[in-house]
């Protein structure tokens, strides 16, 4: 029995014949070209901890997947056996809305979550692109925020509790259930953020969100980027009711996406104010939808190189008029965070776009990463994606070594090859 074979029938005799996919099956889960030998769709924790439990037995190098939206982001893996399936653990385990507390497993998608809140009158602080398909672990797991994160935070902020499987199979904790968690060390924010390099996410606690009773969504269109952050900085200085904002060029014209929540008579006053402040900025009224999360990911496989900047606020506007150099088809900013997402063409000039990208980034004091490479040859990247080491690189390998010594959990996909 070859090797594959041999993997797959142990696979089997742990989660059944139809949780195990080879072939043309497996192929679908490749990253940056790379396939793995199988694919696994485990239906509880206990099955996918006797999965990992194998896969750290045999050396395996796994990488959890969710609804694949993120895959994009960070170094190819060095190696690739294993992709582990989340999307069969998609269960609301408990949800107190007295108490305005939910406990979900990884693998449910953001918007179905969303739906089943929503009958409570609730929402949870999680704003990927594509909700209908970013899954809840890959969304923590990635650490991604959207236009939202003006008033919901990051998903650090109202993260209180996880349930964790490690790279040998065994099952832990962090955090708990309650909003007043204070004992001993916070590894909920270790693992968000991490790329699944040092343990799966299987569940998650949150604190939850009211809906708000009253919402609206503006949009303005601006010659520049100069009036469009300038607006945004000034919405953002009066307090008004506003739940998130996106600005977004395509052909040279910039839009400002607003979107407001709260009572009916703040939204109602927010939207004058909001209308008056871009009037006097020379912006106007457009019926425009939103296209942001198109340059974050994309649920299919994407041709599209992205690279994310992160600049202050205030010097968001200098950046986006540097980028418009470099023949982006598509930017788009958060304004009040200092995010900047461009994206290029399959085709285009990848190692020379990369790197003045990120001389603009270091231009106005900011930083840059490759946000999606799809394209790049497995094993071969052109740059590392994350840039140049952080000084807190050789602590972060460290973190690495006591987590997952083996190196089973997505070797290199994390900052400086970790």
């Amino acid at each position: 029995m070859g090797l594959a074979a041999a993997l797959e029938a142990a696979l089997a005799d742990i989660l059944g014949p139809e949780a195990v996919l080879t072939g043309e099956g497996a192929a679908a889960y490749a990253v940056a070209g790379l396939a793995p030998t199988a694919a696994v769709r485990p239906a509880t924790v206990e099955q996918l901890a006797a999965v990992m439990r194998l896969a750290h037995a045999r050396g395996l190098a796994v990488l959890p997947w969710g609804g694949g939206t993120m895959m994009g982001l960070g170094n190819p893996p060095r190696r690739y056996d294993l992709a582990v399936d989340m999307r069969h653990l998609d269960r609301v385990l408990e949800h107190e809305p007295a108490d305005l507390t939910c406990t979900v497993e990884a693998g449910i998608a953001i918007g179905d979550l969303r739906s089943r809140l929503a009958a409570a009158g609730q929402t949870v602080g999680l704003d990927p692109p594509w909700p209908e398909r970013a899954t809840v672990g890959g969304t923590l797991a990635t650490a991604i925020a959207g236009p939202r994160r003006y008033a919901w935070g990051h998903p650090r902020d109202f993260t209180i509790g996880m349930r964790v499987v490690l790279a040998d199979g065994r099952i832990t904790r962090a955090g708990g259930k309650v909003v007043k968690n204070v004992a001993g060390y916070d590894l909920c924010k270790l693992y968000i953020g991490s790329l699944g390099t040092l343990a799966i996410i299987v569940e998650a606690t949150f604190k939850l969100l009211p809906l708000p009773r009253a919402s609206a969504g503006l949009a303005f269109s601006f010659p520049g980027p100069g009036p469009a952050c300038q607006t945004a900085r000034e919405l953002w200085r009066r307090g008004l009711a506003v739940t998130g904002m996106a600005l977004q060029t395509q052909g040279g014209q910039y839009e400002l996406l607003v979107d407001l929540g709260g009572s009916p008579g703040a939204v109602a006053r927010s939207q004058r104010e909001a209308t008056e402040l871009a009037v006097a900025q020379g912006g106007r009224e457009a019926g425009s939808e939103p296209f942001w999360q198109e340059a974050l990911a994309s649920p299919v496989a994407s041709r599209h190189l992205t690279v994310r900047l992160t600049v202050l606020p205030s010097r968001l506007a200098e950046a986006l008029a540097s980028l418009e150099a470099l023949g982006p088809t598509l930017v788009v900013a958060f304004p009040t965070v200092g995010h900047i997402y461009a994206r290029w063409p399959e085709g285009a000039d990848a190692r020379a776009v990369v790197g003045q990208a990120l001389a603009v980034a270091r231009a106005v004091g900011g930083t840059g990463v490759v946000h999606s490479w799809p394209w790049l040859a497995a094993g071969a990247p052109l740059v590392d994606v994350w840039g140049p080491p952080p000084p807190s690189a050789a602590l972060m390998r460290r973190v690495k070594e006591a987590w997952d010594p083996a190196g089973v959990l997505a070797p290199g996909r994390m900052v400086a090859g970790i």
